[in-house]
């Protein structure tokens, strides 16, 4: 059952550098909402813990892409090591700003440079996989290994950060995340056997602009809107156990979605597909939409429980086939910067969606928000096929476009030769 996993795992370096990225990126799981709690268990504020988590998380979104770009063109170790430095340092000073009750803005500034230098280490590991697997199959049971310890993480992050917020330390989840990016990072990076080779454009060449290929454009605008479902969905579960009487309850509703993911990512890669990626990307949003809309009818915390369980089973599809659209359909040399786009746009929409489903939820109740989780998904998924042509490899491609290029402009000038 599992020989698609095997088969990956023994490339050479494979296993290694996997779980090396997957120790790196520990941090993706808790340094958001350790901040939270560290904020709030030493200046008492919620509102105050949000906003900087938001700082930081927004800047993380927009900084991201470009970091990528650069991995891109120099290398990531070269361009990856100096970032985690700063990232650390930015991190350390956030604690030290707090605990010596430096003026506020300093603290804003530090949670920005925090933020700015924490890349997309889910990108960086997945440009390794597409560099040493040597079929389609392959690549498939790699990014769905990779999805399923994304899920890994995010089932067992927010529990454990809680637990050393609250019972050891206020600081206690930001260390760990500083410790986890120290150590993850040195053996991430320290394995050059595998690390991508550093593709700087050429003068003359094709720009191959990510964004201009309107399939990766409608795939990132889709998961900017599936981000609004994810970050509505978090706040709402919270808000529903807290409605039922349950509050202690809510993380266990969370993680009930991401191991709905977790399960479904490792089916996903068990298995050898043979439909075009750009499909199954329509089909399993449209799944995501379908499973979305019954939450409207949980009445207790058991049907909440489940229908986001559903939800899960979803999610993790979704992510997979996006991330192979995208690998389809970019430039080679700017792969991680293309796959670091969706990890961008799921952040900006999980800032929206959390923002948004706030406020519904203080004027209208928990209940009545569900319904912005299910249009987005609606959303996200009728995007996905009515784009579902431009996000075709076979014609959308970079491949493709500069072959349709090249042959516009022998026909050009074979027209001017028989002119003249």
């Amino acid at each position: 059952m599992f020989r698609n996993y095997q088969e990956i795992f023994s490339l050479p370096g494979a296993l290694k550098f996997s779980l090396a990225g997957l120790i790196a990126r520990f941090p993706i799981a808790i340094l958001g909402l350790g901040i939270v709690l560290f904020i709030q268990g030493v200046l008492g504020s919620y509102a105050l813990a949000g906003l900087v988590a938001a700082v930081f998380m927004l800047v993380q979104a927009v900084s991201n892409p470009i970091i990528a770009r650069l991995v891109d063109a120099h290398g990531q170790a070269r361009i990856m090591l100096p970032v985690v430095v700063i990232h650390v340092i930015g991190l350390i000073m956030l604690l030290i700003a707090v605990y010596q009750s430096w003026w506020m803005g300093l603290v804003f500034v530090f949670a920005g440079i925090s933020g700015a230098t924490v890349g997309s280490l889910g990108s960086l590991v997945r440009a390794r996989w597409n560099a040493i697997v040597t079929s389609r199959k392959q690549l498939d049971t790699a990014f769905s290994w990779e999805s399923v310890a994304d899920e890994m993480l995010f089932v067992t992050g927010p529990m454990i950060v809680t637990f050393l917020a609250t019972i050891i330390y206020p600081a206690a989840g930001i260390i760990a995340s500083l410790l986890t990016t120290i150590f993850g990072s040195a053996l991430f990076y320290s394995q050059k056997s595998t690390e991508p080779v550093p593709q700087p454009r050429q003068r003359g060449a094709a720009k191959g602009r990510v964004l201009s290929n309107l399939g990766i454009f409608m795939v990132i605008v889709a998961h900017a809107v599936l981000g609004v479902n994810f970050g509505a969905l978090d706040i709402i579960a919270v808000a529903f156990a807290e409605e039922s009487g349950h509050k202690p309850m809510a993380g266990v509703l969370v993680s009930a979605m991401a191991l709905g993911s977790l399960l479904a990512g490792i089916l996903y890669g068990v298995r050898t597909w043979k439909s075009p990626v750009q499909h199954r990307l329509a089909i399993a949003l449209t799944c995501l939409a379908a499973l979305t809309w019954p939450m409207l009818l949980a009445g207790s915390m058991l049907t909440f429980g489940l229908t986001i369980f559903a939800v899960g089973l979803a999610l993790a599809p979704s992510l997979i086939a996006a991330a192979s659209v995208i690998q389809e359909l970019a430039p080679p040399h700017r792969l991680t910067e293309a796959l670091a786009w969706i990890g961008t746009a799921l952040g900006f929409g999980v800032s929206i969606g959390s923002a948004v489903s706030g406020v519904i939820i203080d004027t209208l109740g928990a209940r009545n928000a569900l319904i912005l989780p299910a249009v987005c998904a609606t959303l996200a998924a009728v995007l996905a096929i009515a784009f579902n042509r431009q996000m075709d490899p076979a014609t959308r491609s970079h491949a493709a476009r500069q072959n349709r290029t090249v042959i516009n402009t022998i026909t050009d000038d074979d027209a001017a030769s028989a002119q003249s």
